[in-house]
């Protein structure tokens, strides 16, 4: 009984929904059957003490009083309540947009001929959609709705009324457009990250059509999108600039979801270019993350996760941005999950220590750190081996590096194609320990080495030492 589908979906439902749905389940109009409502009614009693002692025996006995057991008949009536608590769920998605509503309103009124009140409810539906602060896809889809409905209306009346058709077909293309553009670029990044290529179907006539628009720039639902998924398919730095200067120009015209979307696409796009060799792409990294930061669309629930504090962190450190990195630091810190706060932070502030020269207040903290993330676990060490190579601790950084590679040749599979970048950080800091240095010949060798294999973690603070060595 604990395992069934009614119980966990009982459980799931907020208090104001459960209180909401007492007056549902008792009303005439949504349910007839006493035997529904009074197995409610103890479920709801037992949802508060989570369902302590509970049996099909003391479920039965609730809604149905001395009467002999009946194990179908039970099943039955927990199949009659979980279908009234469905038909409250759609009847609460179906209210909840006041414009959709009117709609509905003004279709129901329309089908009685009543043309006043259908009038009146269209002009309510769209007075309640020009108060939209937002222009997102739902806003383009109930504007369709609306153009449909005032069709259906005007069709109904006089045959020389005027007709909204261009409207109607309007309304519908940038419904469509904003549609696809937004799942395609969604279906893109998911392909890159699970090797997996979607049938595109239309986008390219899209792409086709909205490449001669001059109307683009006016729909950011429409045009950020667009710019996305041609900087990430064609490579061309003019729609990454386009896209870039759209969400800080009109970015506003999206709501908040939507927006950290535009913007968690972009940050994507520009650290896979990063990545590839495209150095520039790491200050449009942390100018994106930055402006985000200030429009407060990265927060989920007044959180930030904590790898997005690790990247922006790590990203504005690389950028030499210490004073902006230690401000954010103090007041992001904060807004990670509790759980992880403390590990994080100090993560971040050894990292800003070390690039800073103050090395002794970076190993304190990475000392502080409590590794039960495995990733933050290895980055760890690796700032640990940055700070033994650069202080000149021969001796510590040949034992870390030993114990480091049998973590590393431990953790193989759960590292996946990360255990390469690692293991290759750890040769070629040793291949730096072991060779001599007023041999030129050999350091020119090793750093094209450095250059040509395609998986190592830092490859970047490598090269950095060849230059300080001279």
């Amino acid at each position: 009984m604990k395992s069934s589908d009614l119980l966990l979906l009982l459980q799931k439902l907020p208090a104001e929904d459960r209180r909401a749905l007492r007056k549902f389940v008792r009303s005439p109009y949504h349910n007839l059957r006493e035997d529904v409502q009074l197995l409610f009614e103890f479920l709801d009693k037992k949802l508060e003490k989570d369902f302590p002692g509970i049996t099909n025996e003391a479920v039965w006995e609730a809604a149905y009083t001395s009467q002999p057991f009946d194990h179908q008949q039970l099943r039955y009536c927990m199949s009659y309540l979980t279908k009234v608590i469905e038909a409250y769920l759609a009847s609460k998605e179906a209210t909840a947009d006041p414009v959709q509503w009117q709609l509905h309103l003004a279709a129901a009124y329309r089908r009685l001929g009543l043309e006043k009140p259908t009038r009146h409810s269209l002009e309510r539906a769209t007075e309640l959609h020009q108060r939209s602060g937002h222009h997102d896809l739902h806003f383009y889809e109930k504007n369709y709705l609306l153009e449909a409905e005032t069709l259906a209306f005007s069709e109904g009346t006089k045959r020389t009324a005027p007709r909204n058709l261009q409207a109607v077909n309007h309304s519908l293309d940038l419904a469509f457009l904003a549609k696809k553009l937004r799942q395609s670029c969604v279906a893109l990044s998911h392909g890159a990250v699970a090797n997996v290529a979607y049938d595109t179907g239309l986008l390219n006539l899209v792409l086709g059509y909205l490449e001669e628009a001059p109307w683009l720039d006016a729909h950011p639902a429409i045009a950020l999108y667009f710019y996305f998924y041609q900087a990430a398919t064609t490579g061309n730095d003019s729609y990454f600039a386009k896209l870039k200067n759209g969400i800080f120009d009109n970015g506003q015209a999206l709501p908040a979801s939507e927006l950290r979307l535009v913007y968690l696409l972009a940050i994507n796009f520009c650290i896979q270019q990063y990545n590839k060799g495209e150095g520039r792409y790491l200050k449009e990294v942390f100018d994106l993350y930055r402006s985000a930061l200030e429009r407060n669309v990265l927060l989920e629930n007044g959180q930030l996760s904590r790898y997005a504090f690790k990247n922006i962190a790590g990203i504005a450190i690389r950028l030499g941005e210490f004073e902006w990195t230690g401000t954010f630091i103090e007041k992001i810190g904060p807004m990670v999950e509790a759980r992880h706060r403390r590990n994080y932070t100090d993560y971040n502030l050894a990292k800003l220590h070390h690039a800073c020269g103050e090395y002794d207040k970076a190993m304190r903290l990475l000392h502080k750190v409590e590794y039960e993330d495995l990733f933050l676990n290895l980055d760890a060490k690796i700032l640990l081996l940055k700070i033994y190579f650069e202080q000149g601790e021969t001796e510590a950084l040949e034992s870390l590096l030993q114990s480091f590679q049998r973590f590393i040749q431990r953790k193989g599979k759960e590292l996946g194609y990360h255990k390469e970048n690692y293991l290759n950080t750890l040769y070629f800091t040793n291949k730096l320990l072991t060779i001599n240095p007023l041999n030129k010949e050999q350091k020119e060798q090793l750093r094209q080495e450095i250059l040509e294999t395609k998986a190592v973690g830092e490859r970047e603070w490598l090269l950095e030492r060849f230059i300080q060595t001279g």
